[in-house]
């Protein structure tokens, strides 16, 4: 008997599944298969091997660009997935059907908008020692 080759493509008995944001192309391992996105991602179920090897080659070029990026391109790139959370929220608090959830909502509203704060970048202007005091450097 001869050597048995697989056909170009191989259906997977199992699905891998990614969730895929296009608008912020980004892209995440759900913790389980059967998970439902969260808002503003679409669920991308792979059942060949090709389909995985495309979406994990670039979930690895995705890491890649994340681990590179500077501080400041860090901050904007953040900035921006927290404040689309933030208007998430905010939608979901004009929708709220109960006080429970209103007081929920209106927390982590609270919470993510105190943290984004605090993550906001500062301008510190520095002075030299002999500037500290008035005339000294003039």
């Amino acid at each position: 008997m001869g050597l048995w080759k697989p056909r170009r493509y191989v259906q997977m008995s199992k699905g891998v599944v990614f969730w895929y944001n296009k608008a912020a192309d980004f892209i995440m391992c759900p913790p389980s298969p059967i998970a439902p996105p969260p808002a503003g991602f679409q669920k991308i179920e792979c059942v060949h091997a090709s389909e995985v090897d495309m979406w994990s080659r670039r979930l690895r070029r995705q890491e890649k660009r994340i681990r590179e990026m500077t501080e400041t391109e860090r901050f904007e790139y953040e900035g921006k997935v927290q404040s689309a959370i933030i208007e998430d929220m905010k939608k979901c608090l004009a929708n709220a059907s109960n006080e429970t959830n209103r007081q929920f909502l209106a927390y982590f509203i609270r919470k993510a908008e105190e943290k984004r704060e605090k993550r906001r970048m500062e301008v510190v202007e520095t002075f030299m020692h002999c500037e500290a005091k008035e005339g000294v450097a003039s």
